[in-house]
């Protein structure tokens, strides 16, 4: 990423969240330490769901503390021996995992076990929200033209004119 904060002052939120936090393992190591309370390499190794190799996870580790999602402490017993644990980034962060918990659960069929035991955590989305989706539908499954996005109408023929 090179000067990362410069880069971050210049890119799309979404694209900057995307960049700090999107692949496989990053929201699973996530959960694991945020919500199962897996505090050691062993135990996010061990007990994780989903497989997860130790050269992989050594790597997410470190570029999760990196952006600033978790930190890490040394045990009392053992010096070399690490506890992880979120920041308050991390821990703002959560409510992005339970968004994902709600889309996967409504399009796909995860584990009837988790899909309960999460869903007083997934919440319905806000007025403004279900007005975007309805708009997002609209445009996307109806194709029907309505007026550009809220964050589009000021900049319309900059943003068309490149789409000819």
């Amino acid at each position: 990423m090179g000067d990362s904060s410069q880069w971050a002052t210049q890119v799309c939120p979404i694209g900057l969240a995307s960049e700090l936090t999107c692949d496989k393992w990053m929201p699973i190591i996530l959960r694991d330490i945020g919500l199962l309370e897996r505090r050691t390499f062993n135990q996010l190794l061990k007990h994780n769901l989903e497989g997860i190799s130790s050269g992989s996870l050594a790597t997410k580790l470190k570029r999760l503390e990196h952006v600033g999602l978790i930190t890490f402490v040394a045990a009392r017993e053992h010096k070399q021996k690490k506890l992880y644990y979120l920041t308050e980034s991390g821990i703002d962060f959560m409510p992005v995992l339970f968004a994902m918990a709600g889309w996967s659960s409504k399009w796909h069929q995860p584990s009837a076990k988790f899909v309960e035991i999460l869903k007083p955590y997934v919440p319905e989305p806000e007025p403004v929200m279900q007005r975007l989706l309805l708009k997002l539908r609209q445009t996307n499954l109806e194709r029907k033209v309505l007026e550009p996005m809220p964050w589009m109408q000021r900049d319309v023929e900059a943003v068309r004119a490149p789409l000819g």
